[in-house]
């Protein structure tokens, strides 16, 4: 089996979250991708370790903040890694709020074939 890829995935849907995992095992199954999940910023901050996570999937929307906190912690300790914020809607403005922290990219929340097929390019690119 290839090295695990941990990803840093920071949701509060459980259903999202089932959904992820269901759609990594469908669509990047040849991958060792292993989901540590966070469902507040608090606790995505405590588990983050830039020595181990190799990409963040982070949902905008969280109960006791929003992903761009997240963002932020994360920026402060790797300017360089892959950051994803998700949302069931982005907005212009939405947008515009991540610019200087440089997210990878700022998503409508998607669990198809083309996303999965995104991320396992970024992922493979990293080696």
């Amino acid at each position: 089996m290839s090295e695990p890829i941990n990803i840093l995935y920071v949701e509060d849907n459980e259903g999202d979250v089932e959904l992820m995992r269901m759609s990594i095992d469908r669509y990047c199954a040849s991958l060792n991708i292993v989901l540590d999940v966070a469902e507040t910023v608090a606790e995505a901050k405590a588990i983050f370790a830039h020595d181990k996570h190799v990409i963040a999937l982070i949902d905008w929307n969280l109960p006791d903040g929003e992903g761009i906190d997240v963002l932020k912690f994360i920026r402060e300790m790797h300017e360089s890694l892959p950051v994803f914020l998700l949302s069931g809607v982005i907005t212009e403005d939405n947008i515009k709020l991540t610019e200087k922290y440089k997210p990878t990219a700022c998503l409508e929340k998607d669990y198809g074939k083309a996303f999965f097929s995104a991320l396992e390019k970024c992922i493979l690119s990293m080696d």
